[in-house]
């Protein structure tokens, strides 16, 4: 699996292609908002400090998307292909974009728990709750700082114990 980032020059090129994975692969979980800000996503705000798009891929297939802006406080995303989850691309993304961005923040529903799982894995942290309008009970959670990053490659290479 190869893991890379957009650049702001191929971002219009990829956008469509991205947008399409995203509709196919979003299930109930990513927000009319979040999908609308990732719609309007440009060139411009993936030059910008914070802002991020990643695409695992296998044999030029696309397996898994991960997109933010500001660190994720202005929105964050990660989708990945039904076939490949719990098989670690969600975790390669996440973990892909604290190490390049420094600190990561993201809102995931409370009955969201596959990622709530792996946003713990990689070490970020709750620090508040808020109910959206629909009634859903959302945490928001980010990285603690450089800790958290170490935490999340000593998981990494950490081995099994049986």
């Amino acid at each position: 699996m190869l893991i890379t980032s957009v650049s702001p020059e191929t971002w219009p090129r990829l956008r469509k292609r991205v947008l399409a994975f995203v509709a196919n692969y979003k299930d109930r979980h990513i927000t009319p908002e979040t999908n609308s800000r990732l719609r309007s996503l440009t060139g411009d705000d993936l030059a910008g400090i914070g802002s991020i798009v990643l695409l695992a891929t296998e044999q030029n297939r696309l397996l898994g998307v991960l997109a933010c802006k500001e660190h994720g406080q202005d929105f964050s995303l990660a989708v990945v292909r039904k076939a490949e989850r719990s098989k670690g691309v969600g975790k390669e993304l996440l973990r892909r974009a604290i190490a390049e961005l420094g600190k990561f923040h993201v809102e995931i529903a409370s009955d969201n728990v596959p990622s709530l799982k792996l946003a713990f894995a990689c070490g970020l942290r709750a620090h508040s709750v808020f109910v959206r309008d629909t009634g859903k009970v959302v945490l928001r959670l980010k990285t603690d700082g450089p800790q958290a990053l170490a935490l999340g490659l000593r998981e990494r290479n950490t081995p099994a114990r049986n």
